[in-house]
């Protein structure tokens, strides 16, 4: 009899290897970052902070470039758009520049923390389970919710940020509720998965009523 391929793969492994190695990096640089000068992670130990303000346009053509204050301490940049900076951020702004790095890695380990478990719940369970649908239903609201609580911590932040380096009126906290970018990949992913859990859980009533039949 031919030996039936695990239909887990490539996935299983591709996760398994990429949340190891998330793993091991975050401890080697936590590691380092208590013993090595220099070391930073997520942010945490930066001695400057940096923030692009990526809703603003320096100038276009022939429109001259805008006057952009910042506060004393802090130095601007410009290119396409202003770039704040300063070499001794406050408490509150290290916070920030962490909480703009730190939503996203938070956000990929969790899917990959799901997935993983997905994967091993299949393998225990089988793939067309309760359990496994179960499974499958949380990480697709985990794609669709959380990348869009993600998303907005990351623009919160931001403008929280300019607005402490910056003398612009036009920025505040309240600005990145609403001024953030739509991750629109994630959302889609995340309703295709949760379509399928809802599609898993229709086919095993579907089989234990046939089963039941039989």
């Amino acid at each position: 009899m031919a030996r039936v391929r695990n239909p887990l793969e490539p996935m299983s492994t591709a996760v398994t290897s990429i949340v190891t190695l998330i793993a091991v990096l975050m401890g080697v640089s936590l590691f380092s970052a208590l013993f090595v000068d220099g070391v930073h992670v997520l942010g945490i130990g930066d001695e400057s902070v940096c923030v692009m303000d990526t809703s603003t346009t320096v100038g276009v053509g022939d429109e001259p470039a805008r006057v952009f204050e910042h506060v004393p301490g802090a130095t601007v940049g410009l290119s396409a758009h202003p770039d704040y900076c300063t070499e001794s951020p406050s408490l509150v702004q290290s916070l920030l520049n962490t909480t703009t790095r730190l939503a996203p890695f938070v956000f990929t380990v969790g899917a990959l923390l799901l997935v993983l478990r997905l994967i091993r719940s299949a393998k225990r369970d089988g793939l067309y389970t309760v359990r496994t649908a179960r499974q499958l239903h949380r990480l697709g609201w985990w794609l669709l919710a959380g990348s869009v609580l993600a998303a907005m911590a990351v623009s919160t932040a931001e403008k929280a940020l300019i607005d402490s380096l910056s003398r612009a009126d036009d920025i505040s906290v309240v600005s990145g509720l609403w001024m953030w970018d739509a991750p629109f990949m994630a959302i889609l992913t995340g309703l295709g998965v949760l379509s399928f859990a809802r599609i898993m859980r229709v086919g095993i009533v579907m089989r234990e009523d046939l089963d039941g039949t039989v």
